[in-house]
């Protein structure tokens, strides 16, 4: 395998990350079989790098193999109580499947609609959510009133709420 396409594996893995765990999380009950199957899939992603073909849908790829592991362990853990069959692991697998791509969909609209916020609005988003500051540290560090940051984060909110909706009325393409 190419160094070049063992980077973009590993950077593929990486970005899937969270949205492997959610798909995976959606079909298992138990959170310690949802680590042991994440660390099983993304084994196998690595050891089938080079059956990965650059430019093709890497999640589709990753989403199947996570969808044969958790299929798999079920069939495993057959004689326990809490669990579902296959035609029902099929089915919520196609659901989470979706969701995760109305998520995509909705993240992707939300990182447009930050881009187009003025600076100082982006800057109280950021302290608020990115850096995890409280409204009261935030209105001393920029010297206003928590009432005024509490207010001015409200409309921000609304305002991104109101773009993402737009953004996903017009399929989801950021403009």
């Amino acid at each position: 395998m190419s160094e070049e396409i063992r980077n973009q594996v590993v950077q593929e893995i990486a970005r899937h990350q969270s949205r492997l765990r959610g798909f995976v999380r959606c079909l298992l009950v138990r959170s310690a079989d949802v680590d042991d199957i994440l660390q099983e899939v993304n084994a196998v992603l690595w050891e089938k790098a080079d059956e990965f073909q650059p430019g093709t849908d890497f999640w589709a790829w990753a989403s199947q193999i996570a969808r044969f592991k958790v299929l798999n362990h079920v069939r495993k853990l057959g004689r326990e109580r809490l669990v579902f069959d296959d035609s029902v692991l099929e089915q919520l697998a196609e659901i989470a499947s979706s969701k995760l791509e109305q998520l995509d969909q909705r993240r992707a609209a939300l990182d447009h609609c930050l881009q187009q916020l003025p600076p100082p609005q982006r800057q109280l988003i950021d302290l608020r959510y990115t850096a995890g500051h409280t409204i009261e540290l935030i209105g001393e560090s920029i010297g206003r009133p928590a009432g005024s940051v509490r207010q001015t984060l409200y409309r921000i909110r609304a305002a991104l709420q109101a773009c993402i909706e737009r953004q996903l009325a017009m399929g989801g393409e950021p403009s």
